[in-house]
This record gives structure tokens, C-alpha cells and sequence, in this order.
């Protein structure tokens, strides 16, 4: 880990070291093995929450129309009917950061 504060806080590129640090195959040590198993549980949730968040288009539109017409029952129920299922979504982001 020093070595690669080294190369990371180098400033002259011409002398700075030549070393290789293979990520795709590195193996937890023993002492690493329990904190990689449990980040690698919260990580695997990782990919469905960042397509979740990718395809999160909000519900502005429907929110101000309600406002602008309070007394229209319609738009009211409109409104609910998409700031409800955003707001789980918005839960289980947080949830995530949490564990995260």
C-alpha cells in the first residue's frame, strides 16, 4: 500500500517507480478475508442500484401540477401515484449508502 501512495503522490514523472499492481487477480489475505466477504455481499447489490439510479427520472412534472391545481382530485392522485414508489426507491438508496 506505501508504494502505491509513492507513485500516486509523485511528482516527477520521469523518475517515478515502475512497478506493476495487478487488481483483477488480487487475492484477500487471510487477515482480509472477513471484511472482503462482507464488503462483497453489500457490493453485489451494486450493479442493480447503479441501473436504478441510471433510470431514476423523478416526479417534478406531476409534483407541480398538483401544486399549481390543488383542487383537482385527479392530478392530486397522479401526483401520489408517482412520488410513492419513488420515494421506496429513494429508501432503498439510502439503505444501501448505509450499508455501503
Amino acid at each position: 500500500m506505501g508504494n502505491l501512495l509513492k507513485v500516486l503522490t509523485c511528482t516527477d514523472l520521469e523518475q517515478g517507480p515502475n512497478f506493476f499492481l495487478d487488481f483483477e487477480n488480487a487475492q484477500p489475505t487471510e487477515s482480509e478475508k472477513e471484511i472482503y466477504n462482507q464488503v462483497n455481499v453489500v457490493l453485489k447489490d451494486a450493479e442493480g442500484i447503479l441501473e436504478d439510479l441510471q433510470s431514476y427520472r423523478g416526479a417534478g412534472h406531476e409534483i407541480r401540477e398538483a401544486i399549481q391545481h390543488p383542487a383537482d382530485e385527479k392530478l392530486q392522485e397522479k401526483a401520489w401515484g408517482a412520488v410513492v414508489p419513488l420515494v421506496g426507491k429513494l429508501k432503498k438508496f439510502y439503505e444501501f449508502s448505509q450499508r455501503l
